[in-house]
């Protein structure tokens, strides 16, 4: 059965550029994280505009978090069911509706409902861009991942020279129609071009049951151990991507400028870290990688927590950036090969991990934030980043070792 998958797999690819499906795959990816960036540099100016408080405005990301979730779970079923051809451009238009949407909603109960779509377009548009890398030769899947991801925080990059532009020409409504929505399109144009429809694996998909794959994953130490790796890192990472900016402004008493350069050291880091790490895991190994750079991560964290100058504090927040770059982009190309013939399953659970992890890193941060301080927040949720590292070196298997 392996070798009829990559017979056709390398048919395709004779019809169709291994650039042209890494490139297409890259932008989507940078597609499917514009949104967060956006509503995190925007939410001060949406809530104005719809006269909310800041805290009301951000629960349209809640709602987007939640549909993210309930749809990640679905694709476990539509990753079987339909070609991974079309769940990509479905999608990636549902990321141009929310553009459209959000650029014309008249209230905020519409600007909501807009803003929500985001989550279907995240929950399809990212379990099949890594899904799809099956179409491109096993020995280049880490690469290319590693591009993927570092396309994804490119969105960061590029939008935090972009959006202000954008904004002083016709205020956060034409950030979406001039930034998300050009993307998506684009986006959807060369996936139409470049993807070939085989992609859906039609052989397997009669072989393939939901249930099955259910039980395959979660009966298999390795395959489950990876999901809840990756759940305790993105944790740890989600509270630190979410309040790192507030604990420099309060502890070192930066301003949104001097804030923003830091922002902009991270997110290069970050891309450099996933651009690299296929490199670094072929002398190395991925499962060796993934856990040192977790708990560099973590450790690095804790440390930081306690800094007491600027400098240090700065030097770390580069160290943890570049090594989370490293972790995400090889610890999604070691989940993925765990069972090549549930790969769509456990991307899809893996997105589901992600907004999850996500969700306890950000909620779980800002209750013990409430409660006490960064030093205790950052202190506890680097346990489980340590616990991450842990988890991944002693109960996962890397499949291509």
């Amino acid at each position: 059965m392996g070798e009829k998958m990559d017979e056709k797999l390398g048919t395709s690819l004779k019809n169709t550029s291994y650039y042209a499906i890494l490139i297409t795959l890259v932008l989507s990816g940078f597609t499917a994280t514009i949104v967060s960036m956006l509503s995190g540099l925007l939410l001060i100016d949406i809530g104005e505009t719809f006269n909310v408080t800041v805290g009301v405005a951000g629960q349209m990301c809640t709602f987007s978090f939640i549909i993210a979730i309930i749809f990640a779970l679905l694709m476990s079923m539509f990753s079987i069911k339909y070609n991974h051809k079309i769940l990509l451009q479905v999608g990636l238009f549902a990321y141009a509706v929310t553009a459209i949407g959000c650029y014309l909603a008249p209230n905020f109960v519409i600007m909501v409902a807009a803003f929500s779509l985001s989550g279907i377009g995240y929950a399809l548009a990212t379990t099949m861009i890594f899904t799809l890398t099956e179409l491109l030769p096993q020995e280049k899947r880490g690469e290319a991942i590693g591009f993927i991801i570092a396309g994804m925080s490119g969105s960061y990059l590029i939008g935090a020279l972009v959006v202000p532009f954008l904004q002083s020409i016709g205020g956060w409504r034409f950030t979406f129609i001039g930034y998300l929505l050009p993307s998506s399109v684009l986006a959807l144009i060369l996936t139409t071009i470049a993807i070939p429809r085989i992609s859906s694996s039609p052989d397997n998909k009669g072989q393939i049951k939901l249930g099955e794959g259910f039980k395959a994953i979660f009966s298999n130490r390795s395959a489950f151990s990876s999901l809840l790796g990756y759940l305790l890192a993105i944790a740890t990472w989600q509270a630190y991507l979410t309040y790192f900016a507030s604990f420099f402004r309060s502890q070192f008493l930066t301003s949104i400028g001097e804030t923003s350069i830091i922002i902009l050291f991270g997110a290069t880091l970050y891309t450099l870290g996933s651009a690299i790490s296929s490199r670094i895991a072929k002398r190395v190994g991925r499962k060796p990688l993934v856990a040192v750079s977790i708990l560099v991560v973590s450790i690095m964290i804790m440390i930081l927590a306690y800094s007491p100058i600027f400098v240090l504090a700065f030097g770390l927040q580069c160290i943890i950036c570049l090594s989370m770059g490293m972790m995400d982009a090889s610890s999604t190309s070691l989940i993925i090969e765990q069972l090549p013939l549930y790969a769509g399953i456990m991307m899809s659970l893996q997105r589901a991990v992600t907004q999850t992890g996500g969700s306890i890193g950000s909620g779980l941060g800002g209750a013990i934030l409430t409660l006490s301080n960064y030093s205790t927040m950052f202190t506890i949720l680097g346990v489980f980043g340590i616990t991450s590292a842990v988890v991944f070196y002693w109960f996962t298997v890397d499949k291509s070792s």
